[in-house]
């Protein structure tokens, strides 16, 4: 999937109680009392964020960290906490948009995209979201939200962009270094959570069994469906140590296993693709691709500036602190 600006926004949300719909249709004055009795943390355009929102996202979030070590950190705290109320605040006015112009996303439109998803996942993507600790239907709410905003985005903000072939020409001539392409590997790999299990696939390996079965058996790695296959690889797009093996690899070798944070790696290279310059017809459609991009990211950003200059937002005071989790 393309990943412009918009696309870095934390969409994790937390499943609506299903009665709900029940209290709005038969208790109407006692959920009212409810409502406004429920501690917020922000209104946007009349709208509350829920104080138990933010701390379910805060919590989220702080997953990702040491909280002992945010507890020493009360600057870098409050900036988490800062930025978590900032995003929350941004979603409720984009999807106050998206409901403007009437946008939804389908149950048929989000199971199209659930099953092209798992496909490239395989059998692998339960197995993923649990060793993640994510919940399989808070993840389908994230990405149904996902969805909106695509569609939001391409209709309210990218429809309008061109991108000239004069624009292309100049850029071909004013930046000749972009269309020479540097050396490039096709790659296969295989990823196991354990020294153990990779061990036991290199020694399989070293006795001739085949690679992209053995992937297709035992890595964990998204690209196991297609046997290991990662395509072409250009240098300094993987992480070290991974970047600096596949380059040391002569094709038709097998690599030592490597660790990353993702787990143990074993590389197979089947070719190896020199440096070389395109001339501007070969590189035609990436310069569109990229100046378009280039576009679709300012014009989202005055976009959503627009949006927010015009969103009336009131903070709660004292909301530093109250998103912590009690231990």
């Amino acid at each position: 999937m393309k990943r412009t600006v918009w696309q870095n926004l934390v969409w994790q949300v937390r499943p609506l109680a299903p009665l709900a719909m029940l209290c709005a249709l038969c208790l109407v004055s006692a959920c009212g009392r409810q409502e406004a009795e429920r501690p917020h943390v922000a209104t946007v355009n009349g709208e509350k964020i829920y104080l138990e929102e933010y701390q379910a996202r805060l919590g989220d979030r702080r997953g990702l960290f040491s909280l002992r070590a945010l507890q020493n950190e009360s600057g870098k705290r409050k900036r988490l906490e800062e930025e978590i109320l900032e995003t929350l605040i941004t979603e409720k006015i984009i999807l106050q948009r998206a409901r403007e112009l009437g946008l939804s996303v389908s149950q048929t439109e989000l199971e199209e995209r659930l099953l092209e998803i798992r496909k490239d996942y395989g059998e692998n993507f339960l197995d993923l979201l649990a060793r993640q600790n994510v919940r399989y239907e808070d993840w389908c709410e994230a990405l149904r939200k996902e969805m909106l905003l695509e569609k939001l985005v391409a209709g309210d903000v990218h429809a309008a962009l061109r991108v000239s072939e004069d624009e292309a020409e100049d850029f071909f001539h004013g930046n000749p270094g972009f269309c020479r392409s540097g050396e490039k590997v096709r790659a296969f790999q295989i990823v196991t959570p354990d020294l153990e299990r990779a061990r036991e696939v290199k020694g399989r390996l070293e006795k001739g069994e085949d690679f992209s079965e053995l992937a297709k058996a035992f890595s964990i790695g998204p690209e196991a469906v297609r046997g290991g296959d990662l395509g072409l690889i250009a240098r300094e797009t993987m992480p070290e140590p991974l970047d600096r093996t596949l380059f040391s690899l002569r094709p038709g070798k097998t690599g030592p296993i490597v660790k990353s944070a993702y787990g143990y790696h074993i590389f197979r290279i089947a070719e190896r693709q020199p440096a070389h310059a395109r001339s501007f017809d070969q590189c035609r459609q990436d310069i569109l691709d990229f100046l378009r991009a280039q576009k679709e990211e300012e014009a989202f950003r005055a976009w959503l500036n627009a949006l927010k200059m015009k969103a009336v937002v009131k903070k709660e005071t004292n909301v530093s602190g109250r998103g912590t989790p009690s231990s």
